[in-house]
């Protein structure tokens, strides 16, 4: 890596003028060991032309070299990051970034791609002024990324708002004088675009940014995420679109999808090794070689002087490649389901000698106590139990609170081994020496080649460990199908393949009844031809997919069900060839728009509608007992309820 030159300026009365700046203090950092090599006093001067020519490479005309010198002290401060590695200085000067043009890039978990997203978002946000969104997978991504950014909004005078859960304010207040960054779930990034288009504030709009848009491909959420691209092309000017993502498949299909450039990157700052254990054998991965027989070779066999006991309670030895690791360095056990997760952490410490209670006594009481008091008082008997030796689980399961307090501790060292569920492989930012992966499943379902990578690339911390080891614990019952995951990339790599049409065509008829509330199209050839850039568009012959017979098939279902009304219209009804859908204009009923603002489901709206109408006829109001019934989700039936946790809180 190239050095980086890190200066704070002194400005002078004259704002943007670079004569006559005054530099404190210079450091030229070396990249690989950031040791200082050279140190100049107060008061050197650096005239504009010395400016420029540090800045070359990053357009010494425009405004992004300033940009880049704001941030770089803050990533400094922050972030500990004193230099940028070659490719994003790549990545950051490739034309798309510098005409605002659509960007898809791929680069391997723990690569820095994070890093060169959130710079092109805040050029948008400082000196295009126009507001950003940054769309993450999961809620706790969300949060995690909201603490991360706040120091930057606070220091550099932008809004950030938090879009996940129950938080997000539909449509956003309208700033005058400092532009927004909203940082957002997919469902909650879908209804955020649906209430600027609604108000006509697209405009305010510069930047789109989607972490892991191999999501597109994944079941309704990637049809919600496909549905959210699709009406943000639809407008003029669009917002610029950047994707992101660890594995990619049909990338041709995404790129034409989106009107996008590529770029490709194999780096990785920490070296991975990756091992797969069957019994007490592990087998290094070896994948520079194509031969069967050279894929997975033996490397040792684990010893760890198990007593009869201890191998009835943990076979897989799971427990003793979590103890070659621990207290020194850090460890990931990522777990099949949050049940899972919790009875591993018990599991773990029931192995540990009583001296590891003395590692970080103290800091550890400390946290139990905070970990107490923002739970009022209450706390599940397993992190009691565990967190004095170091090891805590990571689900959804824990409050925004208590994750922050877990995650933050695993950061400090106070906590050394977290067991935590698939969700913390995306975004969440806490590395490890190894990764373990428990079982090749993720819930019931075989794990995937584009989840392996996901986990696997949280193993290594760099500057702290020259490589990172990940572990598989198979059985023999499931090597044929781990081979196939680990070694066919091309079939298993995430495939990326539209699900519009998946569970009886349930999102394309969502996103016809949004564009068509929003008034973006309200005749057939219109939402025939916003159909016709969807990704579902491009691969509808190799999915067998005829999108006039599924327009059919949508537009009869929500006229049908009172969501949308069909009115005649004047223009087409002369033209006997056109079909009897193609002769009308569509509007949303107050049904079909009350649909759209509460985002009901669209095979629910018509039984809540009837059944809050029952409702006003006949109330029972003596007690809550009624409103308290009216009020509980359809869904609700669904739910799974931790009966054990809801025990435990009762006793308590």
């Amino acid at each position: 890596n190239e050095s980086l030159l890190t200066s704070n300026r002194k400005r002078t009365s004259t704002g943007n003028s670079l004569e006559n700046s005054k530099i404190k203090k210079i450091c030229l950092l070396d990249a690989s060991n950031r040791s200082i090599i050279d140190e100049y006093d107060e008061m050197n001067t650096l005239d504009e032309s010395a400016l420029q020519m540090l800045c070359e490479e990053w357009e010494p005309r425009s405004q992004f070299p300033t940009l880049l010198t704001r941030v770089a002290g803050l990533l400094d401060k922050y972030r500990n990051i004193q230099s940028f590695h070659n490719w994003q200085k790549k990545c950051l000067d490739l034309p798309a970034r510098r005409k605002n043009q659509n960007l898809i890039y791929t680069l391997p978990t723990s690569g820095g791609k994070t890093l060169v997203a959130e710079i092109m978002m805040l050029n948008c946000l400082l000196h295009r002024h126009l507001d950003a969104i940054f769309i993450l997978p999961f809620v706790a991504v969300v949060q995690e990324k909201v603490r991360s950014l706040q120091p930057f909004a606070d220091e550099l005078g932008f809004h950030l708002e938090e879009y996940a859960a129950s938080k997000g304010r539909y449509p956003p207040i309208k700033r005058r004088m400092k532009r927004s960054l909203y940082i957002c779930t997919i469902e909650k990034a879908n209804s955020l675009i649906n209430s600027l288009i609604e108000n006509h504030r697209m405009n305010e709009l510069g930047i789109l940014v989607v972490d892991e848009l191999h999501m597109i491909g994944e079941g309704h959420r990637g049809a919600t995420l496909e549905c959210l691209l699709t009406k943000v092309r639809s407008f003029t000017p669009q917002p610029q679109i950047i994707g992101m993502s660890a594995t990619l498949a049909n990338i041709d299909d995404l790129l034409t999808f989106l009107n996008a450039q590529f770029y490709e990157e194999r780096f990785r700052p920490v070296e991975l090794e990756e091992y797969v254990t069957v019994n007490d054998i592990v087998y290094k991965i070896n994948r520079n070689n194509s031969n069967d027989n050279n894929q997975l070779i033996e490397h040792r066999q684990l010893d760890f002087k198990y007593t009869k006991q201890h191998l009835l309670n943990d076979p897989d030895r799971l427990v003793g490649l979590v103890s070659e690791v621990i207290p020194n360095d850090s460890c990931l056990v990522f777990c099949p389901s949050k049940i899972n997760c919790e009875n591993v952490a018990r599991l773990i410490v029931s192995f540990m000698p009583e001296k590891l209670l003395d590692d970080n006594r103290e800091k550890r009481s400390i946290l139990l106590e905070s970990l107490v008091e923002v739970n009022e008082g209450n706390l599940c008997d397993t992190l009691k139990t565990t967190i004095p030796y170091g090891v805590a689980y990571h689900h959804s399961g824990l409050t925004g609170d208590e994750r922050q307090l877990i995650e933050e501790a695993f950061l400090d060292g106070i906590l050394t081994c977290l067991t935590c569920t698939s969700t913390l492989s995306t975004g969440v930012n806490l590395p490890a020496k190894r990764v373990i992966l428990r079982s090749p499943y993720v819930g019931s379902h075989f794990l995937t080649f584009a989840q392996y990578k996901q986990m696997s690339g949280r193993a290594g911390r760099t500057g702290q460990s020259q490589t990172g080891e990940c572990y598989v614990i198979a059985h023999e019952r499931d090597m044929k199908q781990l081979r196939e995951m680990l070694f066919t990339v091309a079939e298993n790599t995430t495939g990326c393949d539209s699900h519009l049409s998946i569970n009886n065509n349930y999102a394309i008829k969502q996103l016809l009844l949004n564009v068509i509330s929003l008034k973006i199209c309200s005749t057939y050839e219109s939402l025939l031809n916003l159909l016709q850039k969807t990704l579902l568009a491009l691969q509808a012959d190799r999915l067998n997919v005829n999108l006039e017979n599924l327009l059919d098939e949508c537009l009869q279902y929500l006229v049908d069900t009172k969501i949308v009304h069909a009115k005649e219209d004047e223009r087409a009804s002369n033209n006997s060839s056109n079909g009897k859908l193609k002769r009308f204009i569509y509007e949303t009923t107050k049904l079909g728009k009350a649909t759209v603002e509460g985002s009901v489901e669209l095979g629910l709206a018509n039984s809540l509608y009837n059944h809050l109408r029952t409702s006003l006829i006949n109330m029972n109001l003596e007690n809550p007992l009624h409103l308290l019934y009216v009020t509980m989700p359809f869904e609700l039936p669904n739910i799974t309820i931790g009966f054990r946790q809801l025990v435990d809180r009762v006793c308590q």
